[in-house]
């Protein structure tokens, strides 16, 4: 499984690769705007990301907005249907438990999970075997 990690704060992506690193490559990136280049030059290359982690705040591209971009790119590759296996697995990451930020990501970006900060090592890989990504 190849992994997109996009956090601004340095301790974060650390953690999270950490946590992934026996089941999975990550590749990292510090805000959404370089999540999206990293997202677009794979997809391109024929070898797309299977699970996406965006933190929802970060500088120069929050997470809703690449959520959003991610999907467009996905969509004009694969087609409308989110039922298909080749979009990437998104779990959008934030510190704020705000119903305002799940109904976004959920209905309008149309992620595939959510989780609160801080991430737990139990409660990624739950959610990871719950979607039979691990």
């Amino acid at each position: 499984m190849k992994t997109l990690i996009a956090d601004d704060e340095f301790a974060n992506r650390e953690l999270l690769k950490y946590i992934l690193q026996p089941y999975c490559s990550c590749v990292m990136a510090e805000d959404g705007l370089e999540a999206v280049a990293l997202f677009k030059q794979h997809l391109a290359d024929g070898e797309p990301f299977d699970l996406v982690l965006l933190d929802i705040m970060m500088p120069n591209m929050d997470g809703q907005e690449a959520l959003r971009e991610i999907r467009r790119m996905e969509k004009e590759i694969y087609g409308a249907s989110l039922n298909t296996k080749d979009y990437s697995f998104i779990i959008m990451q934030t510190s704020l438990d705000d119903p305002k930020h799940l109904v976004e990501s959920y209905f309008k970006g149309k992620c595939n999970g959510y989780i609160t900060k801080p991430v737990t090592q139990d409660v990624l890989l739950d959610k990871l075997r719950k979607h039979n990504l691990i």
